[in-house]
């Protein structure tokens, strides 16, 4: 839809703030991102360790590189963001809570026939 008269005052670099402020203030989906993104990093860096640590005990080779130290730097990594992940969803699901908003709304009440006053 095109604007019909004047020119709007906010910048793109407004929107843009409106636009994370909407993401974060009102959605926990980033920190369940997050915590996926976590676990999935945690899996691969396992796997990977498993790789290396496999291949040296059964053919007694080493992996060129450095994939064993990147392995546990990705390991440790993934932990670390699935922590903050599942930390700042606890912490987003108690903010919610004390917004004290309802947590479902009465669309319509419906009155049992003995009970109407006329």
């Amino acid at each position: 839809m095109i604007r019909q008269t004047g020119v709007s005052n906010y910048t793109f670099g407004m929107l843009f703030r409106h636009a994370m402020n909407m993401m974060t203030g009102f959605s926990i989906l980033p920190l369940q991102l997050a915590n996926l993104m976590g676990f999935f990093c945690t899996a691969f860096g396992g796997g990977i360790l498993v790789y290396v640590v496999g291949r040296y005990l059964l053919f007694g080779a080493t992996v060129q590189g450095f994939t064993f130290l990147a392995s546990i730097i990705v390991i440790f990594s993934g932990a670390q963001l699935l922590a903050l992940g599942i930390i700042g969803e606890y912490l987003a699901r108690m903010h919610f809570r004390m917004m004290e908003r309802p947590t479902y709304s009465i669309r319509e009440e419906i009155v049992p026939p003995d009970k109407v006053t006329t």
